[in-house]
């Protein structure tokens, strides 16, 4: 996955919202049965798509040629998320395979468990390509987009969805228009559309956000709009402490940093790749303390697993690179990462309740 590899806040951001999606997906109990999984599911989704956006960088993205782009994100993402889903579909669910119509539905308008955000991910690039020139050039463009994205967020995400026709919904995953918000809010602060807010302002929204959030959890008389607001304010206060976050993180951290960093460059495999290990070893019903215990365990396997790996491979194909590029010098203090890096996401609970 392509990643400012120069500046560690980004990787480092990466890795440590990876920790808890995987984390997350350790526990035996569903989002509604375990407090510690109901706030962790309440901000770093958000705050991945957030981080998507907020890597991309309109002035140059917005007039990108298409044939750079497409190659661009098929070697960068969708391959990779292709390989992935045939695998995850052939263990999972094979009944996908009965008809090439049965397997392009469940791969592109009903992804299983994890694997929606990258073409979720790529239609939002494909859209923000295709609006570039006027989203740079025209404020009214940019309102009437925030605007779209807002009400695609209310009727997918709340309870308004019960004015999306049924069928829609059932053939749909409805998070390809409901979380594009968070993606979009992200290029908007990244490109000056919206103002990058200072921390004394962002902390207290935070604050009410987990405090909502988690009496929504323990309340009997909250209502599904009461959910719906604790975790907006609870996603936009976190998502918007990201810019912040990053800056503080040039710096790599103390112990953990370079294996954050690993995590964070790779973002993209450990996301596909970890729900193969989480799902086979899922912790069984041992109690929340047992549980968290273990899944901590298995989260910090995964984690050294990852980097350890990621060590072996890095030197093959940098060598593979050179190979390759040998001919082709960069100019002094080129920089080879792209600005519209992307990152990889939370992966949404299963029906049943993972």
């Amino acid at each position: 996955m392509t990643s400012t590899r120069h500046d560690p806040g980004p990787d480092q951001l990466k890795g440590i919202l990876m920790v808890l999606v995987i984390f997350g997906h350790t526990f035996w109990q569903g989002v509604g049965d375990s407090w510690t999984k109901w706030m962790i599911y309440g901000f770093h989704m958000p705050m991945f798509l957030f981080l998507s956006g907020y890597m991309i960088s309109m002035v140059r993205f917005g007039t990108r040629p298409w044939g750079d782009l497409l190659r661009h994100y098929w070697k960068r993402m969708i391959a990779a998320w292709l390989v992935v889903s045939v695998l995850w579909l052939a263990l999972h669910e094979p009944d996908a395979f009965a008809s090439p119509q049965a397997f392009l539905e469940v791969l592109l308008l009903r992804p299983a468990f994890h694997l929606w955000y990258v073409p979720m991910l790529f239609l939002s690039v494909l859209l923000l390509r295709l609006l570039g020139r006027p989203l740079n050039a025209s404020p009214p463009a940019r309102a009437a987009l925030g605007v779209a994205a807002v009400a695609g967020a209310l009727l997918f995400q709340t309870p308004l969805k019960e004015l999306v026709p049924q069928v829609v919904l059932d053939n749909v995953d409805a998070r390809y228009a409901g979380y594009f918000v968070w993606i979009l809010l992200g290029v908007a602060v990244r490109n000056g559309w919206f103002p990058r807010l200072s921390l004394w302002w962002i902390a207290p929204v935070v604050a009410v956000g987990l405090v909502a959030r988690s009496w929504v959890y323990t309340s009997d008389a909250a209502g599904p709009w009461w959910s719906v607001v604790a975790f907006t304010v609870l996603s936009l206060g976190a998502s918007l402490c990201l810019p912040a976050l990053r800056d503080a993180l040039r710096t790599p951290l103390p112990i953990v940093g370079e294996g954050l960093r690993t995590i964070g460059h790779h973002s993209l495999y450990v996301y596909l790749l970890h729900p193969f290990v989480t799902d086979a070893l899922h912790t069984p019903e041992v109690g929340w303390v047992r549980s968290m215990v273990l899944g901590a365990a298995v989260t910090v396997a995964i984690l050294v697993a990852s980097c350890i790996v990621a060590g072996v491979l890095e030197p093959v194909g940098a060598r593979r690179r050179q190979g390759r590029d040998h001919t082709v010098a960069a100019p002094d203090g080129a920089v080879t990462a792209p600005d519209d890096a992307v990152t990889a996401p939370e992966a949404a609970p299963r029906a049943a309740g993972r």
